[in-house]
């Protein structure tokens, strides 16, 4: 997926430059004024204006951003991927979180679960990702009848009752 690959680089950028907490700040902004002001974004995107045009525009309503930044800002425009911003920064967003150490963890319950019980299962898995900073999650579904499933580091592990009737059936 090339959004990965200008993630990659952007971060890359970032570390070199000693700013990943700025630049994940930078994409944060970006992203927000281009939700919220998507005649902009349609602006930047149409083939009917000039690109020096669209540049002149991006100097002025992003002059907030550094040179690098606002290079690879720059960048996306001429690629024409600026449409695949929000994609870019969730793979930055994954990257800053690796390089920082963070190890996000879904819970799926039929109930939302008690602090304790996320408690438990902080301390469960602490011991599997030692040298991780733990950030779980919990969703609840109704259709796990009990138990829960955990999804992290691309693992999934379902101890819900669903996975073993499931089991109990195959098995019969």
């Amino acid at each position: 997926m090339v959004e990965n690959e200008y993630a990659k680089a952007l971060f890359d950028l970032a570390v070199e430059e000693k700013k990943i907490d700025k630049y994940l700040e930078y994409l944060d902004y970006l992203t927000k004024i281009l939700k919220d002001e998507k005649d902009f974004l349609k602006l930047l995107d149409s083939p009917l204006i000039d690109l020096d045009e669209k540049l002149k525009m991006v100097d002025k309503v992003f002059k907030c951003f550094d040179g690098v930044f606002l290079s690879f800002l720059k960048l996306l425009i001429r690629n024409n991927r600026l449409n695949s911003i929000n994609v870019i920064k969730d793979c930055y967003n994954d990257l800053f979180e690796e390089y920082k150490g963070v190890l996000k963890v879904e819970v799926i319950s039929s109930d939302k679960l008690t602090k304790e019980r996320i408690n438990s299962l902080n301390k469960l898995l602490k011991d599997r990702y030692p040298n991780k900073r733990l950030i779980i999650e919990n969703t609840v579904n109704s259709n796990i009848l009990y138990g829960i499933q955990i999804i992290c580091n691309g693992e999934s592990l379902d101890m819900s009752l669903n996975n073993m009737l499931s089991k109990i059936k195959e098995s019969l």
